[in-house]
């Protein structure tokens, strides 16, 4: 190595120690002009690629940032920490194969690396790669014992793989650890409907509201749970508190439509209806409880025409036929009912008060006919 070269690499290693002392004081901008430097005296500096990287994500620039890493790891193979940012950098930006790539290199290379058998275990999970995230959280667990996200993000991945009794115990241990932990109470909570406990489910809500009561998520979520027992002005109460916040929560207004006709308000039910068919008018379930309410009201017509658009969206729905039947029957439109029941009882052969109905029809109109 000549002279000059090795001055070139001092004073490239030098540049970097000046970038990383910038970046320490938060001057991420004048930090990158050092690495810059760094890199054009010696341009396959590796820990100037990496340092340059984690100041473009201080930045707000991950894509460049992941650009840094990947560099850094064409330099340098041998390193696990360019592959672990990388994993992370990736994972910010949704790239959820690239990130587990990373992460699973950086443990090849060093099984023990910090946090990278829990960024494995996250972006296995949020990629829906439940049963693995599982394994390689729980290996994270091994490592850090009391750190509570990884413990909530273990109970998140048991709870989206049905197992609710260890989604529970696991977001218990995570609220041991830290007592205001507000998406694990929220958590807690979606975990205790999966088992039907919704009483104690709202307990956890009430908890996680009381850490933030704007969280519109646990809102929607409380009020489902008060929906399940039948506390239909706690509910509304819910739905209302979601769309104060969120005015086009189509399933928030669809939620405060059905509380709004259990308690008897039914132009306000079918007002929530209308909103919630404008903003999506692909949910059946909105069509059909929309007819349900009008043909309450007694407006037939548009009943039917409610039960319509639902069966162009689910056919083979016996309840839509069934009460399109029903308000066919009101409008003494005997065949066309008759013909709703005919499906209903080739969907659901034993039902028995369509049977009961269209037996009544075919008197009604033999009836009328003799």
């Amino acid at each position: 190595m000549t002279q000059a070269l090795q001055a070139e690499m001092n004073q490239a290693d030098q540049r970097v120690e000046q970038g990383v002392a910038l970046a320490q004081q938060g001057n991420y901008e004048a930090a990158i002009v050092e690495f810059d430097g760094a890199i054009e005296l010696q341009p396959d500096h590796y820990v100037a690629w990496h340092e340059k990287g984690n100041a473009l994500i201080a930045l707000g620039h991950p894509s460049d940032g992941m650009l840094c890493f990947e560099t850094a790891t064409v330099f340098n193979p041998d390193q696990p920490i360019a592959y672990y940012s990388l994993g992370w950098a990736a994972y910010t930006l949704g790239q959820y194969d690239t990130a587990i790539n990373g992460f699973r290199q950086a443990l090849a290379l060093q099984a023990d690396f910090p946090n990278a058998d829990y960024g494995l275990g996250l972006a296995l999970y949020v990629s829906g790669q439940y049963e693995a995230a599982i394994g390689i959280l729980q290996q994270a667990l091994t490592h850090q014992p009391n750190n509570p996200d990884i413990w909530y993000c273990q109970a998140s991945a048991l709870y989206a793989s049905g197992r609710y009794e260890g989604a529970i115990k696991h977001f218990n241990k995570a609220l041991e650890l830290q007592p205001d932990y507000q998406a694990a109470f929220s958590g807690r909570g979606d975990a205790l409907v999966g088992l039907g406990d919704y009483e104690a489910a709202i307990a956890s809500y009430d908890k996680a509201l009381g850490l933030n009561p704007n969280d519109t998520d646990t809102w929607y979520r409380w009020a489902v749970g008060m929906r399940q027992l039948g506390r239909h002005q706690q509910s509304l109460l819910g739905y209302d508190k979601v769309l104060a916040a969120a005015p086009n929560h189509w399933e928030a207004l669809y939620g405060k439509g059905f509380a709004l006709m259990k308690q008897g308000d039914l132009e306000g039910a079918v007002a929530s209806y209308d909103q919630a068919v404008a903003i999506n008018p692909a949910t059946p379930k909105a069509w059909l409880n929309r007819g349900i309410t009008l043909k309450n009201l007694k407006r037939f017509e548009e009943a039917v025409a409610s039960y319509d658009r639902a069966i162009e969206l689910q056919p083979d729905d016996f309840r839509v036929w069934f009460n399109k039947g029903v308000a066919l029957m009101s409008l003494n439109k005997l065949q066309a009912a008759i013909a709703c029941f005919d499906e209903v009882l080739e969907l659901n052969p034993d039902d028995a008060n369509a049977k009961q109905n269209r037996a009544a029809l075919l008197k009604r109109l033999d009836a009328s006919q003799s």
